[in-house]
C-alpha cells in the first residue's frame, strides 16, 4: 500500500483562524500529530501530557490538546498531539473516525464509511 496524503485545515478552538497543510494518513496512529509551532500560532492550549509509543517501540510523553479541523469539507473538534520539529505529521484514526472516513488504499484517498457502529 502506498502513502495517502490529504489536505487538512487546522484551526483555533473557535474555528475562526485556520492554517492548511498536507498530512499523511496513518491508520497506525491514534491521534493526529500537528506541528507544535502551528498549534502555538493558533493559540491551541495543551490540555494534558500522555504516554505515547513511537514506531520504534519507545514510550515518550507527548503534549495533547484539542482543536478544530476541516477535513473533506467537514468541520469538527479533534484531539491533536503537539509534534516536535523532527517528528512526523500524521492524521490518526480518532480524527478519521470522528469524520466517518476510511482509507481506500487502491484509490489512495479517503472515503465515507457510511455505516456507524455502536
Amino acid at each position: 500500500m502506498g502513502t495517502v496524503t490529504v489536505p487538512i485545515q487546522i484551526g483555533d478552538l473557535q474555528g475562526s483562524r485556520f492554517e492548511e497543510l498536507d498530512i499523511i494518513v496513518d491508520t497506525g496512529s491514534t491521534y493526529t500529530a500537528v506541528p507544535r509551532a502551528m498549534l502555538e500560532r493558533l493559540g491551541v492550549p495543551i490540555q494534558r501530557s500522555l504516554p505515547s509509543e513511537t514506531a520504534d517501540g519507545r514510550i515518550i510523553p507527548v503534549d495533547v490538546g484539542e482543536t478544530v479541523v476541516v477535513l473533506e469539507g467537514l468541520q469538527f473538534h479533534t484531539p491533536v498531539i503537539f509534534a516536535e520539529e523532527n517528528e512526523p505529521i500524521l492524521l490518526g484514526v480518532v480524527t478519521l473516525e470522528e469524520a466517518s472516513l476510511a482509507v481506500d488504499p487502491v484509490a489512495g484517498r479517503l472515503i465515507p464509511t457510511h455505516v456507524l457502529r455502536y
